[in-house]
């Protein structure tokens, strides 16, 4: 794989409407962004041909992401999440996406409690390994995001997301690490990525308030560092909350701005996080 530069949807819109798609990927080609995260919270809202053809216009490639609707939670109803995710597949692969990632798992804020049980991890295999197969045939990526302990009490960390990727044992399930959670989860969030080393070839570049990277307190260089040192290959996503569906704010408590305006991120964030990018060998 190829090394990929991008931006979460988020910094545009919180909903992917024809709209925000004539907002979003002109602004991105503009910015030199290679790939743009598309939020498939509601798969069937998304007018695909659109898209695809914007997405072809201006030679930027898409990805994409979600977490499970409450009543499709894969940890507690496996055949309502594998069905939810078949949806968001085939969705995803119409728009021209090499991987579908994010919580594909569980419903993000949904704690039960209690530690995770066994049958909350195998009923998330039995949804995700036809996924995942599945996946596999549209020539395409299965990712799963190991969130912090306030959003999912499931997989917390890298060695966490490896138990489960041993567990589908499919070759094309990624790790869909995120700086954000690990700055919280792991020791030292360089280790995490080394701990993740070649099972991970995604990654959301995100800071310590999820707003503008390098305003934070996240040690963007130990994060570059621990790219390098694993042999990252795949893509490097920023993700800055600028905008959010209320039922994603509520899960993650965003209620103040974390950026002036995307503009700040764009013309801030995103040249940071390049620069240290192609300071460590990982863009030309």
């Amino acid at each position: 794989m190829t090394i990929r530069f991008g931006m979460h949807s988020s910094l545009w819109t919180a909903n992917w409407t024809r709209e925000a798609a004539e907002l979003c990927v002109p602004e991105a080609a503009e910015h030199g962004l290679e790939v743009i995260e598309v939020a498939l919270l509601s798969p069937e809202s998304i007018d695909v041909e659109h898209s695809r053809r914007l997405f072809e216009r201006y030679h930027v490639q898409p990805s994409a992401s979600l977490c499970l609707p409450a009543e499709d939670n894969a940890a507690l109803h496996p055949e309502r999440g594998e069905a939810f995710l078949h949806r968001a597949l085939d969705v995803a692969h119409a728009l021209g996406c090499d991987i579908l990632c994010g919580v594909t798992y569980s419903t993000l804020g949904w704690r039960s409690g209690k530690p995770p049980t066994e049958q909350e991890y195998a009923n998330i295999v039995k949804a995700l390994k036809p996924i995942a197969k599945k996946a596999r045939g549209y020539g395409m990526r299965l990712g799963v995001e190991p969130c912090n302990r306030y959003e999912t009490h499931l997989l917390n960390t890298a060695e966490q997301s490896l138990m489960l990727l041993e567990r589908i044992d499919e070759p094309n399930v990624t790790i869909h690490l995120d700086t954000y959670h690990m700055n919280i989860e792991e020791k030292g969030i360089g280790n995490g990525i080394r701990k993740a080393g070649r099972r991970s070839s995604y990654i959301h570049l995100s800071e310590s308030d999820r707003g503008v990277p390098g305003t934070g307190t996240i040690d963007w260089e130990d994060v570059f560092e621990g790219l390098r040192d694993a042999g990252f290959e795949g893509d490097l996503v920023g993700e800055s909350f600028i905008t959010l569906p209320p039922e994603i704010a509520a899960a993650l408590s965003v209620w103040r701005p974390v950026a002036k305006s995307r503009q700040e991120v764009l013309e801030q964030g995103v040249p940071f996080l390049r620069d240290l990018a192609r300071k460590h060998g990982l863009l030309a």
